[in-house]
């Protein structure tokens, strides 16, 4: 019997996803510390080693490789981010040739037929302006304003798609709840309020000069969007929220829910500053209730909100990925057909600009055979095609990622790539998983040989056997 095609709409964007300091590896920004992580990279109390000294995978110097990468797999689309520590040097100072470099990609895209998505600013400030207090000075929403300008001016006619930041709820939680990542604050909540009105106020600035340049062009940014579940709740396996007089498990979901799902959208859509969301989904955060609880990512802080995360494998007989986080594809369903955001978002289009599965090889030829990226890939694409079912407005899709990359404070160990990069030699390798989604992008569907999911009630069912693992 042949293969069933899930079809998705005409158009449908199909692109993978990366970020700069994560792939470029330009010497100068390291050897110079123009930006803030190349400064923290140095850290070892804070980045995993090896850290490739800021080469990252080399980018830089393998842009065409890269571009004709993306073009094997079949997609219309890629989603890239500016460096903004190596093009914006100082107020008013910008530095032409990484300019050249920019507009080269850009003409290797349009060569190849693929729709560049851009974003403005994925987490690096330059050392200027963080030394400056970064996100909670307004001064530099207002460079961001000044550089999103210099961006228009110079790629405007080429870019139509535009993403102020990445992951804004990432990034405030990681630089002033857990202190893992710059600035480095712990628990400092004014701080966290004052940076996250500098990222709104930049957000809208910048919102505001594109339209201006031209005002059919898209402006969204991409959020973290967790399945946030009380515990109770995901031990009986019920996709239902449970209320607060039936599980304290539910004070830190709900909060939680607010703080990192739903509070920047809430905010870009009441200045009317948004033509469509991004959605990054990883997985599922299930909480219990525990005023003693540690932090998630910095176990020696006491947590906020009240929440001890759940251990999906000892708590919830789930499977986690390398790093732990747990294989949860009903969960972006589940993030997408969110009551509360789709009100929020009133017909917005969507696009998940980052999904993606990690594996630390234990040798290169398990990373390249990877059996259960593409099961990941199927298993969250049915997840997408089902939410668009439901009515939700989804446009495209970006795997995360094209490379292995530099994975922040994990370091380089983490491989989310489609094509796996030797860390010494930068050699590039298509994985498996890199033919079976360069198939979808081609069919512009999903072929499947059984159901993974069916429709019961309204509630969804994943398979989530045969080829997704537990990793040691």
């Amino acid at each position: 019997m042949p293969p069933a095609i899930l079809k998705f709409p005409n158009k449908f964007y199909w692109g993978t996803a990366t970020a700069a300091f994560q792939i470029e590896g330009h010497p100068e920004e390291y050897l110079a510390k123009l930006s803030d992580w190349s400064e923290w990279i140095d850290r070892e109390d804070k980045v995993q080693r090896p850290t490739n000294q800021g080469r990252a995978v080399d980018h830089y110097e393998h842009m065409i490789e890269d571009v004709s990468l993306i073009k094997g797999l079949n997609n219309n689309s890629y989603r890239f981010s500016f460096n903004w520590a190596r093009l914006h040097r100082g107020p008013n100072e910008f530095d032409l040739n990484t300019v050249q470099f920019y507009s080269s990609l850009l003409d290797q895209l349009k060569a190849s037929s693929i729709e560049p998505f851009a974003t403005i600013v994925h987490f690096v400030l330059p050392k200027w302006l963080s030394k400056e207090g970064g996100w909670e000075n307004p001064r530099t929403a207002y460079a961001f304003e000044e550089f999103t300008k210099f961006l228009l001016k110079h790629f405007g006619s080429r870019i139509k798609f535009w993403i102020t930041h990445n992951e804004p709820n990432i990034f405030l939680g990681f630089g002033y709840e857990s202190g893992i990542w710059p600035p480095g604050y712990q628990n400092e909540w004014g701080r966290y309020f004052q940076a996250y009105q500098g990222l709104l106020l930049g957000h809208q600035l910048a919102y505001k000069a594109i339209k201006e340049y031209n005002s059919k062009h898209q402006v969204g940014f991409a959020q973290n969007l967790y399945h946030f579940q009380a515990y109770e709740a995901a031990k009986q396996s019920s996709n239902q929220a449970l209320p607060l007089w039936q599980t304290s498990d539910s004070v830190p979901t709900i909060i939680r829910n607010q703080l990192h799902n739903l509070m920047f959208v809430e905010s870009c859509v009441e200045m009317n500053a948004l033509d469509f969301l991004g959605v990054n989904y990883y997985t599922r955060f299930s909480y219990k209730f525990n005023p003693q609880a540690k932090d998630s990512a910095n176990p020696a802080l006491e947590a906020a909100l009240w929440g001890e995360l759940a251990d999906p494998i000892k708590d919830l007989n789930s499977s986690t990925n390398s790093l732990g986080w747990e294989l949860y594809p009903q969960g972006l369903y589940q993030a997408l057909t969110n009551k509360r955001l789709r009100s929020l978002l009133e017909g917005r289009p969507v696009y998940i600009t980052e999904n993606g599965y990690s594996h630390v090889e234990k040798n290169s030829v398990s990373d390249i055979e990877d059996a259960y990226r593409i099961k990941f890939i199927q298993q969250h694409l049915l997840a997408v095609h089902q939410a668009i079912n439901a009515g939700v407005d989804v446009r495209g899709y970006f795997y995360w990622s094209l490379l292995d990359n530099f994975e922040w404070a994990l370091g380089m160990a983490p491989r989310f790539g489609l094509v796996h990069v030797d860390h010494e030699s930068f050699q590039r390798k298509p994985k498996k998983s890199y033919h079976f989604y360069s198939e979808i992008a081609m069919n512009n569907g999903l072929a499947t040989t059984t159901a993974c999911y069916n429709s019961d009630h309204g509630n969804q069912h994943f398979d989530s056997s045969s080829g997704i693992h537990s990793e040691s």
